[in-house]
């Protein structure tokens, strides 16, 4: 019995002095997209993807505070912000607004597929409905059209809105 528990204490002294800490390396999609999102607004947004590298694939971004939002999703990843109406308008119409861009991995480099203009992101100057009293711009630091700009930044703000008036000539 004497040997038996020499023997395993020994067997378990040498695995345990025998085992260093190596760093394995993780391996990830080459396929990379990262959005830095800018709220230069005076309400909170809601945010979502469909894929994170890291942590949540929802969230908020409070006012006047930056969120990046990154994944490696070789199918497709969409990004999703929803900003909301300046304070300062009263009855705000539509309720929220909604900015998406999505991306993806043709099998050879990351792509954007459809941008916010793509999307018809609204309201927008370009894409606003009847009733709308309220628009969001987007300020890039690339080109988001260009489908090789996987890698940019947005800046988003919000002001009231009036529509222009159409006059018609008879």
């Amino acid at each position: 019995m004497k040997k038996l528990l020499t023997l395993l204490i020994t067997s378990t002294l040498l695995v345990a002095c025998n085992n260093t800490n190596k760093k394995a390396e993780v391996k990830t999609s080459p396929a990379k997209f990262t959005l830095t999102v800018i709220n230069n607004t005076d309400q909170d947004m809601r945010w979502e993807q469909s894929w994170a590298m890291t942590g949540s694939t929802k969230g908020v971004v409070k006012a006047g505070e930056t969120v990046e939002l990154s994944s490696n999703e070789v199918d497709s990843d969409h990004i999703n912000v929803y900003p909301m109406p300046p304070k300062s308008v009263d009855q705000p119409n539509p309720g929220n607004g909604t900015f998406n861009m999505q991306y993806g991995w043709d099998g050879h480099i990351a792509r954007v597929y459809c941008d916010n203009v793509c999307n018809k992101g609204y309201p927008t100057e370009q894409f606003n409905y009847e009733g709308t009293n309220w628009i969001y711009a987007t300020k890039w630091l690339k080109d988001p059209s260009v489908q090789t700009n996987t890698t940019n930044t947005v800046t988003i703000t919000t002001e009231a809105y009036t529509p222009p008036v159409v006059e018609i000539v008879k």
